[in-house]
């Protein structure tokens, strides 16, 4: 892998970005385990760096399926009976926008958040792509889009913001859409890795921590 610097670092790293995000993360071998009884999924927040800035890919899931209707998450999907939690997380990513498993690098894992909704037990894997298409292919059978959000923009506290409907927790307006929910919430887990990973000053700071669900 090769050094990354970007005009969001205030300085150059001791060492690569990834090493560092890799050591605030659970390794993909320890990250835990699912609630029991739960509904088993994996996601994966995959970092890539088109024309000098970080992004973060997301998908806005078809409102016709049965599970987060209409909602924007990371890309993911279920596990299955026996299979290892990043090997379906990768899988799900190939699925759902295309990109190949072999091109997909694991930095490691997040905390696992549970949703009681649905009841699904959620690992947030984090990942790096060396070499993003120039546009990603989504799954018309589960999805409508693949949303490129920058990563300093989520970074951005401001961006944020809690509505008249407080259980909706934090939210984040993109391209006509809203990240809130399950993905808020593990966001809220991730963002601030992210940021110590970037070396970001402490006046760019993540969202807040969402409301308990009702």
């Amino acid at each position: 892998m090769r050094a990354l610097v970007w005009s969001i670092i205030p300085e150059p790293p001791q060492g690569t970005i990834l090493t560092r995000l890799a050591e605030l993360l659970k390794p993909l071998d320890g990250w835990g385990a699912f609630r029991p009884g739960a509904r088993q999924a994996a996601v994966v927040a995959l970092l890539f760096e088109r024309d000098g800035t970080l992004f973060l890919p997301f998908v806005l899931r078809r409102a016709d399926l049965p599970d987060h209707p209409g909602q924007v998450a990371l890309p993911g999907g279920t596990v299955r009976p026996g299979e290892d939690a990043w090997a379906a997380a990768a899988r799900e990513v190939t699925e759902e926008i295309g990109v190949p498993a072999g091109a997909i690098h694991p930095l490691g894992a997040a905390e696992v958040v549970y949703t009681a909704v649905t009841n699904f037990s959620v690992v947030p894997f984090v990942a790096w792509l060396d070499a993003p298409p120039h546009s990603f292919v989504h799954d018309p059978g589960e999805l409508e889009a693949v949303l490129e959000v920058p990563l300093e923009r989520l970074l951005n506290e401001s961006e944020w913001i809690v509505g008249e409907e407080e259980w909706r927790g934090p939210q984040f307006a993109w391209e006509g859409t809203w990240i809130w929910g399950l993905t808020a919430r593990l966001l809220v887990d991730l963002l601030p890795k992210f940021r110590a990973g970037l070396a970001l000053s402490d006046r760019t700071p993540g969202p807040p921590a969402p409301r308990p669900a009702g």
